[in-house]
C-alpha cells in the first residue's frame, strides 16, 4: 500500500509547489501600484520614489514603484486608463484634462481626482537692471525666452502675457529651457526670459551672481484676478533678498504641483497614502530641501480638480480643509 500511495502523493506536492511558483498565483503577494513622474532630470522623479517608498514601508498590502514619463499630459492619460496608480501632473494640465480643454478638447477625463499638491513653483519675468524694461508690458518688441515649445512654463507664459494685452505677435519668442534662458541672457541673445522653478532657483542664483537683474513683477491685484479666472495660479511674494540685487519683494503668481489619481482609487487607500506620507514627512524632506515646502497647508491649495473622498477625509480631519 505504501508504494501505491507514494507517487500520488509525491504529484500533489509537486503540483502544489509548481502552484506557487506561478507568477500572480501567490495570496500572499503585494498589490504593485505605478507612480508616473517626469523625467529623471527634475524633482518628480526623486519625490515619485520618496512617496513609493513611504507606501511600501507603511501601506501594507501594496508595492509602489515610481518610473520616469513624458510628465503631466502622458500621466493624466495612463490615470485614465489605469496604467498608473498616481501620478504627478501641473495643475493647468489637470484642469485642461477634467474640463476638455487644449489637449484634451472633446475628451473629457473626467474621472481624475486630486491627490494633494505638492510645493509650489514661481513664474518669474526677468530682465538685465541696464535694460529698459521695468514692466511685463515692455516685453512688446523684444526678444524674450518662453520656455521649451509645449512646456508648462511656455503655457503659464503665453497666459500671463494675454492677461496684459500680449500674445507671440507682439514679441520675438524664443524656445528656451530654464538653463538656456538664463545662459542667453547672459551672453545677451535675449532681451528678457520667463521661467517657473522653485524657489530659490538655482539658475536665478547663479546669474544674480553674474549679471545685475531685475525682476518684473506681476501687480497682486492682477494675480488676483487671474486666481478668480484659473485657480491653478494663485499669487506669491519671493521676499526681497532672495536673489543678489534683489531690493524689493517680488509679486508674481504660483502653481502647485498636484497628485493625482482615478476616482475608482478606494477611499481608503487614498487616506492610507496620505497619512503615511505626512506621519513620515520627515523621510520625504531628507531626499530633496524643496520637499519641506510640502505641507498640510500647501497640500489643499491650488488644486484645479475635485479631489479624492479619501483626501477630503483626510485632510478635514487634519483641519486643512472644511
Amino acid at each position: 500500500m505504501r508504494k501505491r500511495c507514494a507517487v500520488p502523493v509525491c504529484v500533489m506536492i509537486l503540483l502544489f509547489l509548481v502552484g506557487l511558483c506561478v507568477p500572480g498565483k501567490s495570496p500572499a503577494a503585494d498589490e504593485r501600484l505605478a507612480i508616473g513622474t517626469a523625467s529623471t532630470g527634475g524633482t518628480w522623479y526623486p519625490l515619485g520614489g520618496g512617496v513609493a517608498n513611504m507606501i511600501n514601508k507603511y501601506v501594507k498590502g501594496y508595492h509602489a514603484a515610481a518610473h520616469p514619463s513624458g510628465a503631466s499630459i502622458e500621466n493624466i492619460r495612463a490615470i485614465s486608463r489605469k496604467q498608473d496608480t498616481i501620478a504627478l501632473s501641473m495643475p493647468d494640465t489637470a484642469f485642461y484634462a477634467f474640463n476638455s480643454l487644449d489637449a484634451f478638447a472633446n475628451k473629457p477625463v473626467k474621472e481624475i481626482r486630486g491627490l494633494m499638491s505638492t510645493y509650489p513653483i514661481d513664474i518669474q519675468f526677468f530682465a538685465l537692471t541696464k535694460s529698459n524694461i521695468k514692466t511685463i508690458s515692455d516685453l512688446k518688441g523684444k526678444k524674450v525666452a518662453v520656455g521649451a515649445p509645449g512646456s508648462g512654463t511656455e503655457a503659464m507664459a503665453r497666459y500671463v502675457l494675454n492677461v496684459f494685452g500680449m500674445t507671440y505677435d507682439h514679441i520675438d519668442e524664443q524656445f528656451l529651457s530654464a538653463t538656456e534662458t538664463t545662459e542667453a541672457l547672459k551672453d545677451g541673445n535675449i532681451d528678457a526670459g520667463i521661467v517657473t522653478l522653485g524657489t530659490p532657483a538655482p539658475a536665478l542664483i547663479d546669474l544674480a551672481t553674474q549679471r545685475d537683474i531685475f525682476f518684473l513683477d506681476i501687480p497682486p491685484e492682477t494675480a488676483q484676478k487671474i486666481n478668480k479666472e484659473f485657480p491653478a495660479y494663485f499669487p506669491t511674494t519671493i521676499p526681497a533678498g532672495t536673489y543678489k540685487g534683489q531690493e524689493k519683494p517680488h509679486h508674481t503668481l504660483s502653481w502647485m504641483g498636484v497628485f493625482v489619481v482615478h476616482q475608482d482609487l478606494s477611499e481608503k487607500l487614498a487616506y492610507d497614502i496620505l497619512q503615511a506620507v505626512f506621519e513620515h514627512k520627515s523621510e520625504l524632506d531628507s531626499i530633496h530641501a524643496t520637499f519641506k515646502q510640502i505641507t498640510l497647508e500647501n497640500a489643499v491649495k491650488g488644486m484645479p480638480i475635485p479631489f479624492h473622498p479619501g483626501a477630503i477625509k483626510f485632510f478635514k480631519e487634519k483641519g486643512v480643509m472644511k
